[in-house]
């Protein structure tokens, strides 16, 4: 699986001691920002792997602070695909993970002393701090993480699709893109008219990539003709250039699943 050492680190060599799913949650909560970044997610995956079923907290809990976390934020989409197809997460702690995705913002709240046990040295005044004081953490979920999160969402219950394209209003231009991304992702989930409207919906979008994605959906409904029109009257030379890839599809038939790119 590895090459040479994958814990090439110090940091994360520390991380891979771990033995108890609670612990490493509580490391990836103390130092969201503590290790370098790296392009091999498997070490996420590997870490998930070797502490599953141990400690009291949800493995869904693990893998969003996994997914979340700044050493893995270039590989987002390749991490949650690995993770996905790993098995060692339930349908359902997926679906948790998809929801909480697609939230404005992700806000964790635990015990200050679960994290710091030995207080903070702040002088004089002195702070008091006991059981009782909670602290907050916010993760920011990347735009791939979106992505799948919506497509995952719309692919298990396409009736979502109305509060799934009023939710991604209140998000960040490339976090609704990503969100609607998602969507033409898994269009082959819905009936033709609600297909169309994703396909709209894209087509108005503001990045280039979403909308070559939507006319592969608009040559999949009516043929590469109108898509290729479509195409040429862009103002994206990338989008000028698109091209139908695969043969057009029949509305009803179902594709498999793709996973989400970076």
């Amino acid at each position: 699986m590895w090459q040479g050492s994958p814990w090439d680190d110090e940091g994360i060599a520390e991380l891979a001691e771990i033995e108890d799913a609670d612990e490493l949650c509580r490391r990836l909560l103390e130092s969201p920002w503590r290790w370098s970044s790296s392009s091999r997610w498997r070490e996420a995956v590997y870490l998930l792997g070797r502490v599953r079923g141990t400690g009291t907290l949800p493995v869904s809990f693990l893998a969003l602070l996994l997914c979340t976390c700044w050493r893995w934020d270039r590989v987002t989409s390749k991490l949650i695909a690995g993770l996905e197809g790993s098995g060692m997460l339930a349908e359902a702690d997926l679906d948790e993970l998809a929801e909480a995705f697609l939230g404005d913002e992700v806000v964790i709240e635990y015990p200050f002393l679960w994290v710091r046990p030995q207080g903070l040295d702040l002088g004089e005044p002195a702070v008091h701090i006991d059981e009782h004081t909670m602290a907050r953490a916010e993760r920011h979920p990347a735009p791939p993480l979106r992505r799948w999160a919506a497509a995952r969402t719309l692919r298990g219950d396409p009736g979502k699709l109305d509060g799934l394209l009023e939710s991604a209003r209140s998000l960040a231009p490339l976090h609704r893109e990503a969100v609607l991304h998602g969507l033409i992702d898994s269009a082959d989930s819905l009936d033709e008219s609600d297909r169309r409207r994703v396909v709209q919906h894209g087509l108005r979008c503001g990045v280039g990539r979403v909308r070559r994605a939507a006319l592969d959906r608009l040559c999949e409904l009516d043929g590469p003709e109108v898509a290729i029109r479509r195409a040429r009257a862009d103002s994206n030379r990338s989008v000028r250039a698109w091209r139908p890839s695969v043969a057009p599809r029949s509305p009803g038939r179902q594709q498999p699943d793709q996973s989400p790119a970076g």
